[in-house]
C-alpha cells in the first residue's frame, strides 16, 4: 500500500515539475497578437492588428483579423539580426511589405519597429506584442 502512495506522490511531483517548466518556455519569439499602428507622421497614424504563429516549419498570420483580414504571402525571421519580414496582398491585389526589427526580446511586451510599405508609398510603423 505504502508503494502505491509513494508511486502516486512521485507521479504528481513529475507531473507538477514538467507543467512548470511547459509554462516557463513561451515559444517563438513572433507568435501571438499585436497591436499598433503605422502612417507617415505621429498625427497621420492607421490602427492596426497582426496575428502570428509558427508551425514549426513557417511563420503563418494575418493582418486585422476578421471579415476583411489579410493573410500572409510570406515571412520570415532573421535571427542574427532580429530582422521580421511579412508581406501579405490586399484585397485590391495591392501589396504590403512589412520591415521591422524585434526590440526589447527577453521581455513579454517585445515590440517591432521599423517600415510599411503599401501602395508605393513607405512609412514607419510599430506593433507591441499584447
Amino acid at each position: 500500500m505504502k508503494t502505491g502512495k509513494a508511486t502516486v506522490w512521485s507521479a504528481l511531483m513529475a507531473g507538477n515539475a514538467l507543467m512548470a517548466a511547459a509554462l516557463a518556455q513561451e515559444g517563438f519569439p513572433l507568435d501571438g497578437t499585436w497591436r499598433g499602428e503605422f502612417g507617415p507622421s505621429s498625427g497621420d497614424r492607421t490602427p492596426v492588428v497582426i496575428v502570428m504563429k509558427w508551425d514549426g516549419e513557417r511563420i503563418n498570420g494575418m493582418i486585422n483579423p476578421g471579415p476583411r483580414s489579410i493573410e500572409f504571402t510570406s515571412a520570415g525571421l532573421e535571427p542574427s539580426t532580429w530582422t521580421v519580414r511579412i508581406e501579405a496582398q490586399t484585397p485590391e491585389a495591392e501589396t504590403i511589405m512589412i520591415e521591422g526589427t524585434l526590440q526589447d526580446i527577453g521581455s513579454y511586451n517585445r515590440f517591432i519597429e521599423g517600415t510599411w510599405s503599401q501602395g508605393g508609398v513607405e512609412t514607419g510603423f510599430r506593433i507591441a506584442r499584447e
